[in-house]
């Protein structure tokens, strides 16, 4: 895997930790659900995508 790769997907989970939260909120406002639940549902991909970031996937420092 080369340099460029490694940093492309880790950009990708960088940009959709924040889309999430965004997608939750829009939800919200658009629906009948309250801004606490929207962005609590946004937040529970974002935390998951932060565990991936730095557990499974961590960048490596070479």
């Amino acid at each position: 895997m080369s340099e460029s790769e490694a940093s492309s997907r880790h950009d990708v989970v960088l940009a959709a930790i924040p889309l999430t939260l965004v997608l939750g909120a829009c939800a919200a406002v658009v629906s009948s659900l309250s801004l606490v639940f929207g962005l609590a549902g946004g937040s529970l991909p974002a935390t998951g995508m932060v565990g991936y970031a730095l557990f499974v996937d961590p960048p490596d420092s070479e």
